[in-house]
């Protein structure tokens, strides 16, 4: 299914649901044309991100938790702007994507902002709470 060329702020909004829902939550990178457009950038703290490097990113943590689970708690759409507020969950069991991989269980929330053109993505925003996820997965202190 491909995104209508003039979508409006309800299409986006589903777009922008598929981002977590199914590329995060499932695990599909296969389909990526249908959400993301030429030139797309993820914005980050300390310099900006290629669609390759954020899939790159996202495929890490998924192997990092197997067991990934992300639900879309919320989204706003406004004009070209898509507000995504998510919560993630899951078993860290594989050492990556900076995680340790000792098996602990953890989750956290995060926002993602979209921008779309044509009823694609081409910008992402995104915050997420890792601090209280990192506590979640260390390990236990030694008696």
């Amino acid at each position: 299914m491909s995104a209508p060329a003039l979508a409006g702020p309800a299409e986006n909004s589903e777009t922008g649901k598929r981002v977590f829902l199914e590329k995060m939550g499932q695990g599909r990178f296969d389909r990526l044309d249908e959400i993301y457009g030429p030139g797309f950038v993820a914005h980050g703290v300390d310099r900006s991100y290629t669609l390759d490097e954020d899939n790159a990113s996202g495929k890490e943590w998924r192997r990092a938790v197997p067991d990934l689970k992300v639900e879309v708690l919320r989204t706003v759409a406004e004009g070209d702007f898509v507000a995504v507020y998510w919560h993630a969950s899951g078993t860290n069991s594989v050492a990556a994507a900076g995680l340790p991989g000792l098996g602990g269980k953890a989750a956290m929330d995060g926002m993602t902002f979209f921008r779309f053109e044509n009823g694609r993505i081409v910008e992402e925003w995104s915050v997420m709470d890792i601090a209280t996820m990192m506590r979640q997965l260390a390990p236990p202190p030694k008696p």
